[in-house]
């Protein structure tokens, strides 16, 4: 197993060579370590996509999932190539918002409100190209887990309520520390759309109900006994998590601020990490000093993150250094132009 392992590295390896100057390989912070071990740059996914806006590159080759290489396509410069070696990688929180129950929701909420003049779409990166250019087309802006709150503050100055997308435990985590009272959040859950609009006409903010499965995972107990079996332990978890959770935390951020903190943590420093276990894992390598574990027991995984193998990269390069581009992802301009404003409108505010 080592042996074609190896053999499959060599042959990525030989394609990056022969490719030098044409191309650029992203790997995402939880994707397997082959795949970080031979990317040019890791990151978190605007991160990488703004890195691959910058390169020279003609071939981008971003191992993650598929609203991440959208992204890159969506701000890539013309004749710029996204590829994902794994086509069939998606993201459960993306796909939990799609463009048809948006629009109906958008309609419905309009019966009870001005939405045009009130309402203020923001849509969290990780949603898919539709869901960027709706909120596009309507003003609104597109945020990370790191400025998530500076982004809702320009939002609220901008119309009185606002509409988060697609992630609830991240739209909750930021609402609380802006200070805004629950009885001024709402929950739109497009599986039952709620027939009773009167708590809408009070609110401010309107979450839609998703979250991340992987960072949905961590509760509450799992801090109570990382805390009792590890007395001094720091608990730093992702503003994706449940709001329960990111109360009993010490330490709440983005991925690259975890990465950050618990690098530059004084030795013997012990922390417990609420996020995707292959980063906590690989965090742990990469800081012998510190004692460094996931959260949960057994660490969750996300599924999507894991089905990208050296073996689909080195598919991939191969058709590259044979004229073909296997898994080429392309937005269309009409999608493109309204989710790049979203993007830009971000990245004004930030």
């Amino acid at each position: 197993m080592l042996e074609v392992q190896d053999r499959t590295q060599a042959q990525v390896e030989e394609a990056k060579r022969r490719l030098a100057g044409e191309l650029l390989i992203l790997a995402h912070h939880y994707q397997r370590d082959e795949i970080v071990g031979v990317a040019d740059f890791r990151g978190d996914s605007l991160e990488l996509s703004r890195r691959a806006a910058a390169t020279e590159a003609r071939y981008i080759v971003f191992c993650g999932v598929h609203f991440m290489a959208e992204t890159a396509a969506i701000l890539a410069r013309p004749g710029q190539r996204v590829l994902l070696p794994r086509p069939d990688a998606g993201c459960y929180l993306a796909d939990q918002v799609e463009p048809i129950p948006l629009e109906v929701a958008w309609e419905r909420l309009g019966d009870s409100i001005d939405v045009e003049r009130e309402l203020l779409p923001i849509t969290y990166v990780n949603s898919t190209a539709e869901v960027k250019a709706f909120v596009g087309r309507k003003g609104g802006a597109v945020c990370t887990s790191a400025n998530a709150e500076k982004v809702l503050r320009w939002a609220f100055s901008q119309r009185p309520r606002v509409f988060f997308l697609p992630d609830q435990y991240l739209g909750r985590n930021v609402a609380r520390r802006l200070g805004l009272p629950e009885e001024e959040i709402a929950l739109w859950d497009p599986r039952f759309p709620p027939e009773d609009l009167k708590p809408f006409r009070r609110a401010r903010l309107i979450l839609w109900r998703g979250a991340c499965r992987t960072h949905a995972r961590f509760l509450p107990e799992d801090v109570l006994r990382v805390r009792a079996e590890h007395p001094g332990v720091k608990v730093i978890v992702h503003p994706e998590c449940r709001p329960e959770v990111v109360e009993l935390a010490d330490e709440v951020g983005s991925t690259s601020f975890i990465i950050r903190k618990v690098t530059e943590s004084p030795p013997g420093s012990v922390w417990a990490v609420g996020t995707e276990g292959r980063l906590v894992a690989r965090l742990g390598k990469e800081n012998p000093d510190k004692v460094v574990f996931n959260l949960a027991e057994p660490p969750p995984f996300c599924p999507t993150m894991s089905l990208t193998r050296l073996e689909d990269l080195a598919q991939v390069l191969s058709g590259l250094l044979n004229g073909e581009e296997r898994g080429r992802v392309e937005v269309p301009e009409e999608v493109a132009a309204p989710a790049r404003a979203a993007i830009q409108r971000m990245l004004e505010v930030s």
